[in-house]
């Protein structure tokens, strides 16, 4: 048997397996760390190339006023969009581009230059499609059985009441992501984290033969509840629309309702305002200025100006302009001096016209013939500048500035708002006699209205100066509370007591028709401060210096206010520029319906019940002697015409405001003919010739605004002179006390 040679192994053979044992031993490792080291990052990795993934918009929160009614809401929308990484060929590319683009009215080369990015997956064509268009789009993937078309639900900012409260709640892009305003400087609590629906696919874009998909939930944004009063909002802006029209203000007006003791804002607005469904549109009052400058339509100057007067539409005239507050400042001057025990309410002054002011000269009262020895009261009742000049020589520079600094002018109020203006003022380095004297009665130093709200404020607010702010709470999904504003006081600047001595002073002033008069209110006690400050810095048309801002500041009821306020009156035109005469009347109106509003009842004077008003009932139906019982009960006159024993029809409407000392109802029991007459002009005429005037025509009257038996006048009426009116008709006349008080 022939002996067997062990076989020798080859070096190459030891080669071969060392490497095949090398790289399977590489290869483990691999795989070792690419599904146990690495499983995370390459799990997410084969995810992102197996799946396509839709987003879905979450919703972003509400914005509702301090009782749940909603301001800032969404609707409902769908964004269409297409895959072109799913479109067979260029047939259905082209089917797609024209179909879409007739739908949607979108380019046609616009949505075909979309589909030639085959290696997408999402294009959007069109987003905040609405209804209609949508269930088009759906019948067209329907006719053609499309995989590459799709539509997705999400949902665009919506503002139910439109213009209301424009400045305040701003709006958002887009995007759906607050560019102005509320939206904007909450736009983190507003804004949700949106969601994605998963689906998983293979190479060649087809579903998987497993189930991959997955949704994950949006979360909406929380809700912010403000502390505006959509009621009061409502009264605010009806008024400022009223002023603006009335006014004629170039440069718009404006206004805030607060609560004093805390700084909640329950009404801010400025005229003219914006839709917030429509930013973008210019109001007509813009719009007419961009149509009269005779710039070329579409051409680069006229789109220029065209986002200048968006810009300035959008300007919150509260926070974002200054001005000169002009002798709405009075009261702090006078406040400083109180409280420093500088001067009593009876402190002797005189008024020859003018204050000689060293180093500068003469600088004069409004009443340039001089108001005469006056009481250090009736000096700021009746807004002698002299008087303050005086005064505040006796506080000193040095004191005058660190209560300036204390009343919050050297810096921010901090209200929640975005854009708050800084006022301009001089540095306490720079301040002397001169600054002293024209500070002291408000001008020369600029500030936002605000600012000079809450100064003021302070005094019915015993002496504390507090932060204004204008969101109440931010509530998650569930009603949470997720931030809840408290009120902060940053100091007290005065004390009590001194501020409920400026508060009498200023009360007294328009109660007893020394001074703000035009502020008053039937039945309440308010206190009010008037300013009218020059504008040094812009020239009319004329190139002179005349241009006023008109502003008037009151609180109510002045012993315990609930309310204070602002109206700003920036260059009235139309009408007469003090504040007395043009802003102090629109603070009458607006307290009016607020105070009895919030549930504060008003309690008439003896010579305010002269002028009572009451709204007559319906008498109608009733037996004669029911309707004069009713009649009888409110003081209210009546004749009845006609023989017949039941009411078939009365002169005013039921409803009517009538005064009560001035009026008779015309009761008819039976059928009578009615009389027309002619309705007489009432213009510049005082209550008592008013008041007969009407009568002797057989029409009633319903005397509102501003009344004194002896200084008042008629400044408008309804129904206007010359229209002819049944007999018994109601003729509503605003009076205004005549007033030379800036």
């Amino acid at each position: 048997m022939a002996e067997i040679k062990p076989r020798r192994v080859h070096w190459r053979e030891i080669i071969t397996v060392f490497l095949f044992v090398a790289v399977a031993g590489v290869a483990i490792c691999r795989l070792f760390y690419m599904q146990i080291v690495s499983y995370d990052e390459y799990r997410s990795k084969t995810d992102g190339s197996i799946a396509s993934e839709t987003t879905v918009t979450a919703s972003r929160g509400l914005i509702t006023d301090r009782y749940g009614v909603v301001l800032a809401d969404n609707k409902t929308v769908e964004r269409v969009f297409i895959s072109p990484a799913d479109m067979a060929n260029e047939s259905e590319r082209k089917l797609v581009a024209e179909n879409l683009s007739r739908i949607l009215g979108v380019d046609y080369e616009t949505v075909y230059e979309k589909t030639q990015k085959v290696k997408r997956k999402d294009e959007t064509v069109k987003k905040n499609v609405d209804k209609t268009e949508a269930d088009m789009v759906r019948a067209f993937i329907n006719q053609y059985g499309l995989e590459s078309v799709h539509l997705v639900t999400s949902s665009t900012r919506y503002y139910p009441f439109g213009n209301l409260l424009s400045h305040v709640l701003g709006f958002t892009g887009s995007d759906n992501q607050g560019l102005y305003g509320i939206e904007y400087q909450y736009n983190e609590y507003l804004t949700g984290v949106n969601g994605k629906i998963i689906n998983a696919k293979n190479g060649i874009g087809q579903d998987m033969p497993y189930d991959y998909k997955r949704y994950i939930e949006p979360q909406n944004g929380y809700t912010i509840e403000l502390t505006i009063d959509y009621s009061i909002q409502a009264i605010l802006e009806k008024y400022l629309e009223e002023c603006l029209e009335e006014s004629g203000a170039d440069n718009r007006v404006a206004g805030v309702v607060m609560d004093p003791s805390t700084g909640a804002i329950l009404a801010m607005a400025t005229k003219p305002d914006f839709d917030c469904n429509d930013p973008y549109t210019l109001n007509s009052i813009a719009q007419a200025k961009l149509d009269s400058a005779g710039l070329e339509k579409g051409s680069e100057e006229y789109l220029k100006y065209n986002t200048q007067l968006l810009m300035e539409m959008w300007k919150n005239k509260v926070i974002n302009d200054t001005y000169e507050p002009g002798s709405t400042f009075k009261p702090l001057t006078c406040s400083i001096a109180l409280e420093e025990k500088l001067v009593t309410r009876s402190t002797a002054f005189y008024c020859p016209g003018y204050h000689d002011v060293p180093g500068y000269g003469k600088v004069h009262c409004f009443k340039r013939s001089g108001h005469g020895p006056m009481t250090f009261e009736l000096g700021l009742q009746q807004s002698c500048n002299p008087v303050l000049m005086m005064t505040a020589e006796r506080i000193g520079e040095d004191m005058f500035y660190d209560y300036y600094e204390a009343y919050g002018y050297t810096g921010l109020t901090g209200i929640d708002l975005p854009g708050e203006a800084a006022g301009i003022y001089h540095k306490e380095s720079d301040f002397n006699n001169v600054e002293l004297a024209v500070y002291s009665f408000g001008q020369t130093f600029k500030t936002t209205a605000i600012q000079q709200l809450t100064a003021v404020s302070s005094l019915g607010n015993d002496g504390n100066l507090v932060t204004p702010h204008i969101v109440n709470r931010v509530l998650d999904g569930e009603g949470n509370v997720v931030f809840n504003y408290d009120t902060k006081i940053k100091r007290q600047v005065v004390s009590s007591s001194t501020a409920a001595e400026i508060m009498d002073i200023l009360e007294k002033g328009v109660t007893n028709k020394l001074g703000s008069s035009n502020a008053g209110v039937s039945g309440y006690k308010v206190a009010a401060k008037t300013g009218t400050s020059e504008k040094r810095d812009k020239p009319d048309k004329n190139g002179e210096y005349s241009l006023r801002v008109a502003s008037c500041i009151s609180m109510a009821p002045a012993d315990d206010p609930a309310v204070s306020m602002i109206v700003i009156v920036d260059e009235p035109t139309l009408s007469r520029e003090e504040g007395s005469m043009i802003a102090a009347p629109y603070n009458s109106k607006i307290m009016s319906e607020v105070l009895p509003y919030l549930g504060i009842m008003p309690s008439y004077s003896q010579d305010e019940e002269k002028y009572r008003s009451v709204s007559i009932g319906n008498y109608v139906n009733l037996s004669v002697s029911d309707a004069e019982k009713s009649l009888e009960n409110i003081g209210v006159k009546y004749t009845v015409i006609g023989d017949g024993k039941t009411i078939t029809s009365q002169m005013p409407a039921s409803g009517s405001e009538i005064t009560v000392s001035s009026s008779t109802v015309l009761l008819y029991a039976g059928e009578s003919s009615v009389k027309k007459i002619s309705v007489p002009d009432l213009a510049g005429k005082s209550i008592s010739e008013c008041t007969e005037l009407l009568k002797g025509r057989g029409l009633n009257i319903n005397i509102t605004g501003s009344i004194s038996s002896s200084s008042c006048y008629a400044v408008k009426q309804y129904p206007e002179a010359g229209t002819s009116a049944p007999e018994g008709t109601v003729v509503t006349v605003e009076f205004r006390i005549t007033e030379s008080i800036q």
